[in-house]
């Protein structure tokens, strides 16, 4: 099959709403921050974080949970010719015209350690790290951050366990301190379909029959959308996904308690009585906007 020939078969995969999680679209227009559904606050944060000349930020979440995409479009915003670019990642899945992207090969020595090794010589304004796997790598990222970069990367575990997984990989306390400046946490929920989706008025009956609103907070007279399905999604009842985040800030009270021994529960307390939105509340809030369903709230965030 040629090159023209798998173009257009991932575009009908795209169009029928079937492209598989590797086969990220290379289509520009997606690498837009408006498009990641960051609430308002939240993109306000993202960017003034990446307005710092250095430090460390992590985006954290399982397999499949958009941290790539996440970075592409971060790097796409700091993509600027007079700000040099370094990444690598395994694999490469958005190729950024502008930024210097190379893949791990751990056949031939070039690891993600080896990689940031060399990167830290050749005075990069930027630096992405596909992944931190390794204590190594770890402390490479951190020492890269302290000596004026700014370094993206991820790390699979939750917001607030992030702190603790990297003093786990032999980061030093006051290193980390000095350096890491946020935690994104991130999940996908599929989107209603615009042309199927069905409008519902919240009952005392129906609240009763169906506790998954009451437990999202809804009440009487809420109104939510369903999903219904028609020719467009498939019978599907969805088309497309968007992110639901929870961005931790290190300032203030969650700065202090970065040190040996953190405990992620009361790192993450001490973030939301600063005013951190948890992920549960951003997707509560896309649900009230009838982006997507209660369903998939439930699906992809813990309710505490």
């Amino acid at each position: 099959m040629n090159q023209i020939a798998i173009e257009d078969f991932a575009k009908y995969l795209a169009n029928r709403n079937l492209l598989p999680a590797g086969l990220l679209p290379r289509d520009r227009g997606l690498l837009d921050l408006a498009k990641l559904g960051l609430l308002a606050k939240d993109e306000k944060l993202m960017r003034q974080l990446l307005a710092l000349p250095h430090g460390l930020i992590v985006v954290t979440g399982p397999t499949g949970s958009g941290k790539t995409t996440t970075l592409a479009t971060v790097l796409s915003l700091l993509n600027e010719p007079s700000r040099k670019i370094l990444t690598v990642e395994d694999p490469v899945e958005y190729e950024i015209q502008g930024v210097n992207q190379s893949q791990v090969k751990p056949s031939i020595g070039l690891t993600f350690a080896a990689a940031m090794r060399a990167f830290v010589r050749q005075d990069p304004d930027v630096i992405m790290v596909g992944e931190v796997r390794d204590p190594e790598t770890a402390n490479i990222s951190v020492h890269a951050a302290l000596t004026g970069h700014l370094v993206l990367t991820t790390l699979h575990t939750e917001t607030a366990a992030a702190v603790p997984r990297l003093l786990d990989l032999g980061v030093e306390g006051f290193l980390l301190k000095s350096t890491l400046r946020a935690v994104i946490a991130q999940r996908l929920v599929r989107i209603l379909c615009d042309r199927c989706k069905k409008k519902r008025i919240l009952e005392s009956a129906g609240l009763a029959a169906d506790p998954r609103y009451e437990v999202l907070g809804f009440k009487a007279g809420d109104c939510v959308h369903e999903p219904a399905g028609c020719e467009r999604c498939g019978g599907i009842g969805y088309r497309g996904r968007c992110g639901v985040f929870k961005m931790l800030e290190l300032k203030d009270e969650v700065y202090e308690l970065v040190r040996p021994g953190a405990d992620a529960r009361t790192i993450d307390l001490a973030a939301r009585r600063a005013g951190m939105t948890t992920m549960v509340d951003d997707a509560i809030a896309k649900c009230r906007a009838c982006i997507t369903s209660a369903s998939e709230v439930l699906r992809v965030t813990t309710v505490r």
